[in-house]
């Protein structure tokens, strides 16, 4: 089915068909009627329509830590996690509502992984002196780092060079940092051969990779697939291939630009480059959207290796990882996104008493 998806505060949801108006969405948007009636149509979306008014960013348990040497911040999505684990970002201003999304999309990597980590997600807000900045950003969370209690990677605006002081603090195995672009790549090619059919001889676009990119080029060249395009930035979105692989900011694809993707299948490379409106278009016009806290995890699982894992295995692990559970929920009536949320949130009820509030799209 194809058409668009609009979402009416006084009506609820419709879906908009190239015949006609049709009262039946697509099947990703079939689950969210009961929650129309728990909330009794109040003119907020559910709660998988995270980025729609009222709604972008908002969860029951997710804590806020203001650093007091320098203006930054820490967010933990679930609180009682003995580990935290996320990235942090570094600009003039740093958002807390696409930093909740970013801790919320790694909660349910972990919980597909069948580990009690919560998602976590820092921003330091610099607008004079960045280093000073950073600095003391990392002496204030030393403690914390040291006791294993938090770990954050490098994200937009920060090198590892930045969080040098923290490599004799960090808990975690050096396989994590050392081969990371390289379990990332693992994870995107072995998402795609299973969105598409098999990889071998398709064309993709890769989007907003960064460092990352010539690791998952040579991924999908080794897989006999053809790399036809790379950039930033919508223009390369649409360019014609099999696979889009895209993540440069939180988002990315709207309800507008996924009306118009050339694409069969969309595998993100950074987290929820996809909004919930976007989502229900792309999936309605029959392209699989691959959930980014399916395709990111390769990364994770150097955190804490099994003991005699090599680096070789681990890349294995993290292509089949993917692929198992991607195998599970592409078939699933509400669409793999639901399906690998159901799943992950599956895990999470076995050790949480309530879920966190809204589900991690932009």
């Amino acid at each position: 089915m194809s058409g668009k998806a609009v979402w009416n505060r006084h009506g609820g949801f419709r879906f908009h068909t190239a015949s006609g108006r049709s009262g039946e969405p697509p099947a990703v948007l079939g689950s969210l009627r009961p929650f129309w009636g728990a909330s009794g149509r109040s003119g907020e979306p559910p709660a998988v329509f995270g980025s729609l008014p009222g709604v972008v960013g908002q969860t029951a348990a997710v804590t806020v830590k203001k650093l007091t040497g320098t203006d930054a911040f820490v967010i933990t999505d679930l609180p009682d996690a003995e580990t935290a684990d996320g990235v942090v970002r570094c600009a003039r201003k740093v958002l807390q509502d696409g930093a909740r999304t970013m801790a919320r999309s790694r909660t349910y990597s972990w919980a597909l992984l069948e580990q009690q980590i919560s998602g976590a997600s820092a921003g330091v807000n610099a607008t004079d002196d960045r280093d000073a900045a950073l600095r003391t950003f990392v002496d204030e969370l030393s403690g914390e780092i040291g006791s294993g209690r938090l770990a954050l990677d490098p994200g937009k605006g920060v090198t590892t060079e930045d969080l040098a002081a923290w490599a004799e603090l960090d808990r975690r195995s050096p396989e994590h940092t050392g081969r990371r672009d390289d379990l990332l790549a693992a994870g995107i090619v072995a998402a795609a051969d299973v969105a598409v059919g098999g990889v071998a001889g398709a064309s993709v676009v890769i989007e907003g990779a960064g460092a990352s990119g010539s690791a998952i080029a040579a991924a999908f060249g080794a897989a006999d697939a053809e790399v036809v395009s790379t950039g930033d930035g919508p223009d390369v979105l649409r360019d014609a291939a099999d696979v889009l692989v895209c993540g440069s900011r939180l988002g990315l694809v709207d309800h507008q630009v996924a009306a118009a993707l050339p694409q069969r299948a969309v595998v993100p490379c950074g987290v929820a480059p996809v909004t919930a409106k976007g989502l229900a278009v792309a999936t309605g016009r029959g392209i699989v959207v691959v959930p980014d806290f399916l395709s990111l995890i390769g990364p994770l699982l150097g955190f804490r290796p099994d003991a005699g894992s090599s680096t070789e295995s681990l890349l294995v692990d993290a292509a089949e990882r993917v692929r198992t559970v991607l195998t599970d929920v592409i078939g699933h009536d509400e669409g793999a996104y639901l399906g690998a949320c159901y799943r992950a949130e599956a895990f999470l009820r076995t050790w949480q008493d309530t879920l966190p509030f809204g589900r991690p799209l932009a």
